[in-house]
């Protein structure tokens, strides 16, 4: 998932802080078994956000889709 420059996102033990700047929201996935990283594309220079998920099946591949979801809405939601 990319995320614009003006965007500031924090994980912290699968907590995720999305700061813009009309203000800040925090959403807590410790109820997932799955991995949240920020990296920097070498390519391009620009941050995005990994999820990874272990041995996932059906259920996980979904549960990953719904986090990336739930991630977008809180960069969107203002």
């Amino acid at each position: 998932m990319d995320i614009l420059n003006r965007i500031t996102i924090k994980v912290k033990a699968k907590k995720i802080k999305v700061e813009r700047p009309r203000g800040k929201l925090v959403r807590n996935f410790k109820h997932l078994n799955l991995n949240f990283q920020l990296i920097t594309d070498e390519e391009t220079g620009q941050k995005k956000l990994k999820v990874d998920a272990w041995f996932g099946s059906r259920k996980t591949t979904a549960a990953i889709r719904t986090a990336l979801s739930h991630v977008e809405n809180l960069i969107t939601s203002y």
